[in-house]
């Protein structure tokens, strides 16, 4: 394989930055190409706006409490007890910000539609190129398919937003890679779709950010791609354009590609009602990928990843006690493909869960209520009894 397809999963996310206006000379050079390849008609290349190092730590945080459901500091409480990551969720978050400040020197901003870049020095003219191909083609999605703008109204469903992330970031990469390579045969691309998902597998954890978020930062740069390349070996442009005006409702659609994406929604009006005294912290859809990367924190990743396979749709709802915010609650609605799917998913999580749970409503392991009917599991995890009222007498 050419050693140009050599690029990290953090050097993506650098740019170039050497110039005198706020546009480097790399992106208006590359954005016609992009416009070019991807079928834009007309002028086109977003204006750019210009920020300093020291700003970029403010901008990443009001762009992550603007685009996720509940403030930061919340939302990975809600991932800290529900058992996908430990530790202190205010430390977590100043990790993470540290983390991406140190990696992204440039984005698309689709509300804006504007390029946000860093005033920093050059990464390399050719690989800032590259990095700018990429960014240029979320510009592309947004001007054709409202993509970008479509992920951020998906917030009430991690899963949903999940896959459709990791298709604009498959097609990303796809553009990226044909710009450097035109010429490029289907099999050196599928050497560099191996390539990305052995650097995906060697990639390190940074210090004090949990596995989850290098996970799922991974997952749309090999999955994604994955399933980009695929329409395109298969349809050309024409199947990736619909790949990202249609893009898969689920995770399971992206890992699965011989499954239809016909999955058995589980609306939140199946969940149990809100009990008196207690608030919704989050209602949500953990999905294939997140089912398994939960599991697979107790079990060894590629039996928990085929315990999760038979997953077809979930809907989960955290609420918090208003007398006693350190007490929380779990109802959780699963529905598997078929009945032995869902009696395997069930005899996993009725192991695991008990102490992945543990920070739920701390000290002790919670109590769990299991109810199962066919195809569908529900779990309660120190959910009230519904309160009722006496009957006035006949």
């Amino acid at each position: 394989m050419r050693a140009k397809y050599s690029i990290t999963l953090a050097g993506l996310l650098l740019t170039a930055a050497v110039f005198a206006g706020p546009c480097p000379p790399a992106l208006t050079d590359v954005a016609s190409r992009v416009a070019g390849l991807r079928g834009v008609t007309g002028p086109f290349s977003p204006p750019c706006r210009l920020i300093e190092p020291g700003s970029l730590r403010a901008e990443l945080d009001h762009k992550l409490r603007r685009d996720l459901p509940i403030p930061p500091e919340l939302f990975i409480e809600s991932l800290v007890r529900l058992g996908f990551v430990d530790g202190d969720p205010v430390v977590i978050y100043h990790n993470l910000l540290d983390f991406y400040s140190s990696q992204v020197l440039g984005f698309y901003e689709p509300q804006a539609d504007q390029m946000v870049v860093v005033n920093t020095p050059a990464a390399g003219q050719v690989q800032g190129a590259l990095v700018w191909a990429h960014e240029l083609a979320h510009a592309v999605q947004e001007h054709r398919f409202h993509l970008p703008s479509r992920l951020l109204a998906m917030r009430s469903d991690s899963d949903e937003q999940r896959a459709a992330s990791a298709v604009a970031e498959g097609e990303a990469m796809l553009v990226m890679l044909l710009l450097d390579s035109p010429t490029a045969d289907p099999d050196s691309l599928e050497r560099a779709a191996r390539a990305v998902r052995q650097q995906a597998r060697a990639l390190g954890t940074p210090a004090g950010v949990p596995d989850y978020f290098v996970a799922d930062l991974v997952f749309p740069y090999t999955t994604g791609f994955t399933a980009a390349l695929r329409a395109y070996r298969g349809g050309g442009w024409a199947a990736v354009d619909r790949l990202l005006s249609q893009p898969p409702t689920s995770t399971a659609a992206l890992l699965h590609a011989d499954h239809a994406d016909t999955l058995a929604e589980v609306d939140a009006s199946e969940l149990p009602p809100m009990p008196e005294g207690w608030e919704e912290v989050l209602t949500d859809s953990a999905g294939e990928w997140g089912l398994s990367f939960l599991l697979g924190r107790r079990m060894e990743a590629g039996r928990a990843a085929a315990v999760a396979s038979g997953w077809d749709g979930d809907r989960m709802r955290l609420i918090r006690d208003r007398a006693d915010p350190d007490r929380w609650a779990l109802a959780w609605r699963l529905r598997a493909r078929t009945v032995d799917a869902r009696k395997t998913i069930e005899e996993a999580m009725q192991r695991e869960l008990p102490s992945l749970l543990a920070r739920l409503a701390p000290p002790g392991t919670p109590t769990l209520t299991w109810v199962t009917s066919g195809r569908t599991l529900e779990v309660r995890a120190i959910w009230p009894q519904a309160k009722h009222s006496p009957r006035s007498p006949s």
